[in-house]
């Protein structure tokens, strides 16, 4: 398996020197720190191999779920299991701590405890699912040893911000850059694609709007009328994949609130 850090090898000249070396000596202390900091080592990242996959990625997820409902039936082995399970407890929390009575309409507090709760669940949850993956004596190598530390950096990145108490696209690519480490680190194979989609990202998606609605996360970066969503983008990849051929919704059945009560509930697309 291929690190999971970003590959900073590609188009000489677009970083600093200084971002550079700061990276390389963190790296050598075995600290996780952010290599995408401004439209610099954005634009280096973006031609770099790691993006190139972390698109692939995708684009081999939305593939799996070509012509496939929601309620279609697919393999899942325990390891999706196990992480339904982990996003159901994480939605009981939010049962666990209500929102806090406050003057401004975004950004409720009591998210920060929630967040708290589920970056300190985090690292334990990687060594479990690490736990989980193929066993050394079949051929796979064997984990790094910061693996459970770096994908739990991803994870606790994918819910949004405590700090601004709001979630954007940028954190659901974390979640992508999660669910690639794991399949990066052998937890989930590529006959797991459809079930991630279906199964873990579908619930992701009603984990995630609960949390926007119960404490009013404010958009990270809305692009106003020029984005279909404030606070997803996948959500529309996956959607269309899923209709790809279907002989009676077509993009204009968004319009449609018969078919949309009828069919809303198998088709992330008409969901969103």
């Amino acid at each position: 398996a291929r690190p999971l850090r970003n590959e900073m090898d590609a188009a000489p000249g677009l970083l600093l020197a200084e971002a550079r070396r700061a990276a390389a000596a963190a790296e050598n202390e075995g600290v996780l720190t952010k290599r995408i900091c401004d439209q610099r080592t954005l634009q280096h990242w973006k031609l770099s191999a790691s993006h190139a996959a972390l698109m692939q990625f995708a684009n081999d997820l939305a593939e799996a779920v070509v012509g496939r409902a929601v309620s279609d039936t697919c393999e899942e082995r325990p390891v999706i299991g196990a992480l339904l399970a982990e996003f159901d407890a994480m939605a009981a929390w939010i049962d666990e701590i209500p929102p806090i009575q406050q003057a401004m309409r975004y950004g409720n507090k009591a998210f920060k405890a929630w967040h708290a709760r589920m970056a300190e669940r985090a690292p334990a949850l990687m060594a479990e699912l690490l736990e989980q993956r193929a066993a050394p004596e079949s051929g796979a190598p064997a984990a790094p040893a910061d693996a459970a530390a770096e994908l739990a950096a991803y994870f606790a990145e994918a819910f949004g911000s405590p700090t601004r108490i709001d979630y954007g696209t940028g954190h659901e690519l974390q979640l992508l850059a999660w669910l690639r480490g794991l399949e990066l680190m052998q937890v989930l194979d590529p006959a797991d694609r459809p079930a991630v989609v279906l199964r873990v990202f579908e619930r992701y998606l009603a984990l995630m709007r609960r949390l926007q609605t119960t404490y009013c996360l404010e958009p990270a970066g809305s692009h106003g009328v020029w984005g279909l969503d404030d606070y997803q983008h996948l959500v529309f990849v996956f959607g269309a994949a899923q209709l790809v051929g279907h002989a009676r919704i077509q993009p204009s059945s968004i319009h449609d609130e018969e078919l949309l009560a009828e069919a809303g509930g198998g088709y992330l697309y008409l969901a969103a």
